[in-house]
Formats: structure tokens, sequence, C-alpha cells
């Protein structure tokens, strides 16, 4: 089967507590699109209620059509490690790619998914006091 493209992927709600319209992340997805060099198919876009990930969830059957997802920003990634786990399985499932716009970011092995959860790990240490790391 011919994969058809790079599903985008957008946020109606704050993004690292930034609203960041629609539009602008489209464009910015758009952009990046066009300097890669892939197809760029419409975005998804997820509800606004806080935690959601049901819109992103919704594409895991569509990952087999998918050459792979495109995210505005690698903060819209699932808050929880189980969470990101499923997703990084159903891609790899289906052979789709994933990246991140804003980051210019890439993590579609292994590897690379191993370094953005690093990413995930030193933002949930910094954001504890310093005494209570050490303890």
């Amino acid at each position: 089967m011919r994969k058809s493209g790079w599903r985008g992927y957008v946020f109606s709600r704050a993004i690292a507590v930034l609203m960041i319209p629609q539009r602008v992340q489209n464009l910015v997805l758009r952009t990046y699109a066009e300097k890669s060099g892939i197809r760029y198919l419409l975005s998804a876009t997820e509800y606004h209620m806080p935690g959601s990930h049901m819109m992103l969830e919704s594409l895991y059957p569509e990952f087999r059509k998918l050459e792979g997802v495109l995210f505005y920003s690698l903060n819209m990634l699932p808050e929880t490690k189980a969470g990101r786990r499923a997703l990084y399985a159903a891609l790899k499932k289906n052979g789709c790619g994933l990246r991140f716009a804003l980051e210019e970011l890439s993590a579609s092995t292994a590897a690379e998914q191993r370094e953005l959860e690093d990413i995930f790990v030193c933002r949930r240490l910094s954001a504890k006091p310093p005494l209570e790391i050490l303890s």
C-alpha cells in the first residue's frame, strides 16, 4: 500500500501555557513540510479539554495509510509515559514516522524516542525543588 503523506496534529488549547492559534500552528506545519520535502495532509485538531488526546488516538487506525504524523510541538505529546509509549507502539506497528515542526525534531526511531523521553525526564526533574531531587 502506498503511504499518503504526513498528517498534521494541532491543539485548540494552550501548548506549554501559550495559546497558539490553529492558523499559526498549521502555517508552521506547512512551512516545515515544504522545507523538509514531505507531503503535508490537513491537520487533526485536538479537543480543548485538558489532557485530551482523543483526536490523536482516533488517528491510530489511519497510521497504516500515513508516512507519519507531524506535530506542531513536542509539548503536545501525551503527558504520561504510558500515553507516549502507546503512540510510539502504534507508529512502529504501522511503519509511521513522528516529527515536531517547531523544534525541528524527529522521533521516528527507537533511539530518537529514547532521547525524547530523556527530555521529559529532565523537564520533570527541573520542575521539582532542588532538595526534593536530592532526596
